[in-house]
């Protein structure tokens, strides 16, 4: 058994250094896609949408199933495995982007889209091999949860992105922009985790003593599939039948709410589920651990996603411009599909940490049949923003489904944990929409408006649970100022 201690230790620190990660990226990356939504048409985002979706996100999936199964199980893997699950992948990912060049005629007529997106689907197929090459150092960097490398590997990816996507959209590159930073950031993030944790590469196809390891993988691989077709529902769906710009707005939507919450929240869940696999034989330190986790994240997030909330008409009219305009609807559902996310993200995490990998895929498989009913009927009567609505009605009952089975496995504290960070943040972004009443939206007046709803939600956790946040505010300033250590396994 992992040292429970140790491992606790770890998962702290690496929560930490996640969190300032995402205070050191966010600003950044948030500013960038506000330049670029005013330099770019929704359409441009859009277009880049359906080709990433078709390239980079098919092979990301293939990726996520080994990577996990390699990570979940106890035993470390050792260098003939990693050159099987490389070759493997390489194989599959080859297979994949070959084909899918092969198809882009037939893709771009169903999505009615030009045939110059053909040569956008050519630039970005290098994008799964050149991750390939680092998938298998993040196996190691995860195993022995060295987080701080990819708090580093977050960081300069996003750097990358946003030094190479605004000047070129500047200079008028269009969707091209968005294509070239990309590739650029695929490869610098794959660089460094490959430097900080290098592995013989080397081509083996030998499965014998894997079969635990390949079942694990493929289940993986069906949980993340259910995930994939369920969140590019606005491309599968909304692109065809309402074409490039409506997918733009619901993206846009969707990524605004993201780095306002799942950002966060996915960052940590990729903390919880290694640390996790290291405890999973001590139910009580599984316990702790998930507690702490969902409250932190919650008490963190929930006040983004609905402070934004209550300003997103006055964020359009003064940061996004007019053009965003016709997404404001979208971005309220897609504000209540986080909310629910944050159950859905960090509890699959803590399943599948436990090895209930059937479970979380069975839930999963539910969840993506529950949006695509509700999406192709609410389409059908209030159009691309149909997709968005869907989207906040399924998470209600998955998300409870959810609380439900992590329940019978670990008792977690549902109040404390997720109610209270809702109540408290709801009550600052009420004081928030009451203070703009009446008020002419302007850059200072938005950021008073923000930074007086932050700050009376600090006071209202200080005025409720003081003590015990300051204690761990100590703990969390303490476990930063440790060195990581680099022992592999």
């Amino acid at each position: 058994m992992a040292d429970v201690h140790a491992v606790s230790a770890k998962t702290m620190r690496g929560a930490s250094l996640m969190l300032v990660r995402m205070a050191a990226s966010y600003p950044i990356l948030f500013l960038g896609e506000v330049w670029l939504a005013r330099l770019l048409d929704p359409r441009d985002f859009g277009v880049f949408a359906m080709a990433g979706f078709f390239t980079m996100t098919l092979a990301t999936v293939l990726e996520v199933g080994l990577v996990a199964a390699l990570i979940q199980r106890p035993k470390p893997p050792t260098r003939e495995e990693f050159q099987t699950f490389f070759s493997l992948q390489l194989l599959v990912v080859s297979v994949l982007v070959v084909g899918l060049f092969l198809l882009a005629p037939r893709l771009l007529g169903w999505l009615h889209l030009d045939a110059s997106l053909r040569w956008i689907l050519l630039a970005l197929l290098p994008c799964p091999w050149i991750s390939g090459l680092g998938a298998m150092s993040c196996v190691r960097l995860d195993r022995s949860l060295r987080y701080g490398v990819f708090a580093k590997m977050d960081v300069l990816r996003v750097l990358t992105y946003v030094g190479v996507a605004l000047p070129l959209a500047f200079w008028g590159w269009g969707v091209w922009s968005l294509v070239i930073a990309i590739v650029a950031s695929t490869v610098v993030r794959s660089a460094v985790a490959f430097q900080a944790a290098p592995w013989p590469i080397g081509i083996r196809l030998g499965f014998s003593g894997m079969g635990k390891t390949l079942r694990s993988g493929v289940l993986f691989q069906a949980s993340t599939l259910t995930s994939l077709f369920r969140d590019y529902i606005p491309v599968l769906l909304a692109g065809p039948r309402f074409g490039p710009q409506a997918v733009g707005y619901l993206n846009w939507a969707k990524n605004m709410t993201f780095y306002s919450s799942q950002a966060i929240t996915q960052a940590v869940s990729r903390v919880t589920f290694p640390s996790v696999s290291r405890i999973q034989q001590d139910p009580q330190a599984v316990r702790r651990m998930a507690e702490a986790t969902f409250k932190y994240v919650n008490l963190i997030t929930f006040p983004g996603i609905l402070i934004f909330a209550a300003l997103v008409p006055e964020f359009v009219q003064v940061v996004f411009t007019s053009k965003w305009a016709p997404a404001i609807p979208a971005f309220y559902f897609f504000s209540i599909r986080m909310l629910g996310s944050n159950i859905s993200t960090l509890y699959i995490a803590v399943l599948n940490g436990l090895g209930k990998i059937e479970v979380s895929l069975r839930i999963l498989a539910w969840w993506t049949v529950l949006d695509w009913a509700l999406a192709l009927a609410l389409c059908s009567w209030f159009g691309f923003t149909g997709v968005a609505m869907a989207y906040a009605i399924g998470v209600i009952p998955i998300a409870a489904w959810l609380v439900l089975q992590l329940n019978s496995l670990v008792k977690v504290d549902f109040w404390g944990s997720f109610v209270f960070p809702l109540a408290a943040s709801g009550a600052a972004a009420t004081a928030v929409w009451l203070a703009k009443s009446g008020s002419q939206a302007s850059w200072l007046t938005l950021a008073g408006w923000v930074a007086g709803g932050l700050v009376f939600y600090i006071l209202l956790l200080l005025l409720i649970e003081g003590r015990s946040l300051l204690g761990d505010i100590r703990v969390f300033l303490a476990t930063l100022a440790r060195r990581e250590n680099p022992d592999l396994s």
